[in-house]
């Protein structure tokens, strides 16, 4: 991933982030996960696990057939969003964060992305499927509306990117 990840030594109080590739009857996917080196969180720390928990939670339980993954990435959002206001990282209605694309900036990323022969399998795309352009949505992997038999990954996250950050403060 970006940088070099793999340069340093993990230290006491560090989190480690694993992002782990699998293969199961040819059928490919990953497993993203975070933990304290020490075994115990900080409680900053534990309110962003927490808090991507959470989303992680909300949007597993909103995901069926007919639900517009765009929706579930905003759920995500407002989730984490919530917890960081809850905890006192944010001020304000969250319903404002939302309207600014503030979520972006602490996900950033897409939410999930179909699993199948491929980690990041095909198809979120198709004719007729247009990919968002606002803030925070780009980087969706499909825009597509839910059906059966569908197989998403749900890997919401909370970042603290200086860059990131530094562009929320100028606006």
């Amino acid at each position: 991933h970006a940088g070099n990840p793999h340069d340093k030594v993990v230290q006491d109080g560090d989190l480690c982030l694993f992002d782990f590739g699998c293969e199961y009857y040819c059928y490919a996917s990953d497993i993203t996960s975070t933990f304290p080196v020490n075994g115990k969180f900080t409680d900053d720390q534990r309110v962003i696990y927490e808090a991507v928990l959470a989303a992680n939670r909300a949007v597993i339980a909103n995901t069926k057939a007919g639900v517009w993954w765009v929706d579930n990435h905003r759920l995500a959002e407002r989730v984490i969003l919530t917890h960081l206001r809850d905890f006192g990282m944010l001020r304000g209605s969250v319903d404002d964060m939302m309207a600014v694309h503030l979520g972006a900036i602490f996900l950033p990323h897409g939410l999930g992305h179909f699993v199948g022969l491929d980690t990041h399998d095909v198809g979120g795309y198709p004719p007729g499927v247009e990919r968002p352009s606002e803030p925070g949505l780009e980087s969706l992997r499909t825009a597509r509306i839910l059906g059966e038999g569908m197989v998403i990954s749900v890997e919401p996250g909370c970042y603290f990117i200086d860059m990131l950050m530094d562009q929320a403060q100028d606006r």
